[in-house]
């Protein structure tokens, strides 16, 4: 019997994980307009529109990625655990997890709104266009914007719980839960 996940499972887990450990930072640094002097006087003009266009276009990438991870969590069920999970953990994992995979799929969409309503472009890079999704409106866009923000931070806290909860049952309980994971 395999413990594991499916290797598309664990290579989506894997991928969007880098993407939005680096996201995360980096969203704060090149979408906070305040920072374009001080960006363009490192790295040159323009390179803080190259950078906040790599931050829309990895958003909808991560959105895309997350849709599929969504649809194989349907089609490929989760292996059995190697020893059983208690009811807090299985709780706590169940709670961090579905407002993960909500949050992954919201933030995008938020920040797609956004950019829609604000009507900048939305390059996916480089390669195209991405259409807006709602009309433009300036105070929507900022409160979609903000709420991107709030859910970032939501993420960020989430993604420590799950990251601890990892090295936990791998260093701690030694249960074979993070070999899940990691293949």
């Amino acid at each position: 019997m395999t413990y594991t996940y499916p290797a598309a499972r664990r290579a989506l887990h894997w991928i969007i994980a880098v993407l939005v450990l680096l996201m995360l930072p980096y969203g704060m640094i090149f979408t906070d307009f305040d920072n374009k002097p001080v960006i363009e006087g490192i790295l040159g003009t323009g390179s803080f529109d190259v950078m906040y266009d790599l931050h829309k276009s990895t958003g909808i990438l991560i959105l895309c990625l997350m849709v599929i991870r969504i649809v194989l969590a349907f089609l490929q069920p989760k292996p059995p655990y190697r020893a059983p999970l208690t009811k807090a953990e299985k709780a706590g994992s169940g709670a961090v997890h579905g407002l993960l995979y909500a949050l992954l799929v919201i933030m995008p969409v938020l920040g797609w709104v956004g950019v829609s309503a604000y009507r900048a472009p939305l390059p996916f890079y480089g390669l195209f266009q991405v259409p807006p999704i709602v009309a433009q409106n300036r105070p929507l866009a900022e409160n979609a914007f903000e709420l991107h923000e709030l859910a970032a931070k939501i993420v960020i806290v989430l993604l420590i719980a799950h990251i601890g909860a990892a090295l936990y049952h791998g260093f701690v309980k030694k249960d074979g839960l993070l070999r899940r994971m990691l293949g």
